[in-house]
């Protein structure tokens, strides 16, 4: 799991703010470690595994009582559970891609809101969210700003990280992506010298 120093902090509140002096726009970054516990489906496979435990002893003509096999089919419930939610690795290759990129995308949504992105003056807000345990980054951007530059715009920035996050450049990936949302904003929202800080500029971390 990345871990972000102090000093990885400071280069990506200095590129925001950089961004951020040659346009009126806002602009947000958030990094979450997970978006979601993902409790239930664990357990699910460790209950699956468990009511097929009796089959297979049934199959293989185990010399054991029923009192004995609900025993151990109650033991390998507890063992499996416990391994699924306390081993990170293990517990995140148990849930379906499509449930953790739905789960990573609701959480980005989620954190426009709750980080205030959606109520800039000019909605003009951009929130750059990347959640670590999916491998799931997002932009997500006011109406504003989104009708003027586009998915596609926004798609681009986000593959030039991605690209740089697989060569362990993972600060100088959040500065570039940072540097071409604020080019993209400036273009459409320029600076304002009466325009005042809404929003933070820190790196967030949930």
């Amino acid at each position: 799991m990345i871990k972000f120093s102090d000093a990885d902090k400071a280069r990506i509140t200095a590129a925001i703010h950089a961004a951020e002096k040659n346009t009126s726009g806002e602009f947000v970054a958030v990094v979450a470690r997970a978006s979601d516990h993902y409790i239930f489906l664990p357990l699910l496979w460790a209950a699956i595994a468990a009511l097929i435990l009796p089959g297979i002893l049934y199959l293989v003509s185990a010399p054991l009582a029923w009192v004995h096999i609900y025993q151990i089919q109650l033991a390998l419930f507890v063992v499996l559970a416990l391994l699924f939610l306390f081993v990170p690795e293990l517990h995140l290759h148990l849930v379906p891609n499509h449930v953790k990129h739905s789960r990573a995308s609701r959480q980005a949504k989620a954190q426009f809101y709750l980080q205030g992105v959606h109520v800039t003056r000019h909605h003009s807000g951009v929130l750059f969210f990347v959640s670590l345990a999916e491998h799931h980054v997002e932009i997500v951007a006011d109406k504003g700003i989104h009708e003027k530059l586009g998915e596609a715009h926004w798609r681009g920035i986000i593959q030039a990280f991605v690209a740089e996050v697989r060569k362990g450049r993972v600060v100088d990936g959040f500065v570039d992506a940072i540097g071409a949302c604020g080019a993209a904003m400036a273009k459409h929202y320029p600076a304002d010298p009466n325009q005042p800080n809404e929003l933070s500029d820190g790196l967030i971390e949930i």
